[in-house]
């Protein structure tokens, strides 16, 4: 069931778009912005306050149904405890419902979940990213009672490309999109009914983040989301964070 729509105050003009057609249908989760670099500690709190009440008002909601903390790194410096502070400060007014992280390093999230406790973490997921299985992330924060969700389940876009489209800083890893244009010929499988099968079938997972550019895109994901197939792609997982994690692909 689609429900809700994730957001970010950094979006552009997304709140303000979201804010005139939404009218309540579906739940807002949304990022915290990122804080001024020379902020002061007794600033945050009201700082956060002052940024979050103005996206309720663009969005023209009374709460979140979630509030991520997109660059995680920040709760291991400095300010940590501060910022912490806010965001819970921020769900005991009941402007959030939940609050949590959006992460792309494991080892980053094992720190800050030994200092602070979230209700919900969107992590990356995909047919070559799955280190949430793999490293046991799944039923590590299941046992903690934290959702999970999905999100990069298209690699940033990139599992959907032909190899021969593939930009300049990926052109590197061209034996795994061979090994990935094979095994879909031989299944007789597209990228997308690929991908979306791939993460539907995780019954652990609580929810997957899904991005699309028009309605089409948007109809075709609707479509595989009620025919998804069930499989197992063992040899296309990969630990390589210079694949994985967009962040290392350079400019």
């Amino acid at each position: 069931r689609i429900n809700k729509i994730d957001t970010s105050p950094l979006y552009k003009k997304s709140e303000q778009i979201i804010g005139s057609l939404n009218k309540n249908r579906f739940k807002i989760i949304s990022k915290v912005p990122p804080l001024p670099v020379n902020i002061k500690k007794k600033d945050v709190k009201a700082w956060l306050n002052e940024n979050i009440v103005n996206s309720l008002k663009n969005l023209k909601i009374k709460n979140f149904e979630c509030l991520l903390l997109h660059n995680s790194n920040i709760l291991l410096g400095k300010k940590g405890n501060e910022i912490y502070k806010s965001i819970r400060s921020i769900k005991k007014q009941g402007l959030t419902r939940k609050i949590g992280l959006s992460i792309y390093d494991f080892g980053v999230l094992e720190k800050i979940l030994k200092k602070f406790k979230f209700d919900l973490i969107q992590a990356p997921f995909s047919i070559f990213d799955r280190r949430m299985i793999n490293e046991g992330w799944l039923k590590k924060l299941k046992r903690k009672k934290i959702k999970i969700h999905a999100r990069s389940v298209f690699l940033q876009g990139t599992l959907l490309l032909k190899k021969s489209k593939l930009p300049n800083k990926l052109k590197k890893f061209d034996n795994e999109w061979t090994l990935w244009e094979n095994w879909l010929r031989r299944n007789k499988l597209k990228p997308l009914e690929a991908c979306i099968s791939f993460v539907l079938n995780q019954s652990q997972l609580d929810g997957v983040v899904i991005g699309f550019d028009n309605r089409k895109q948007f109809n075709q994901i609707l479509k595989l989301k009620k025919n998804k197939r069930d499989f197992y792609i063992e040899n296309l997982r990969t630990n390589n964070k210079k694949l994985i994690d967009p962040r290392q692909w350079g400019n």
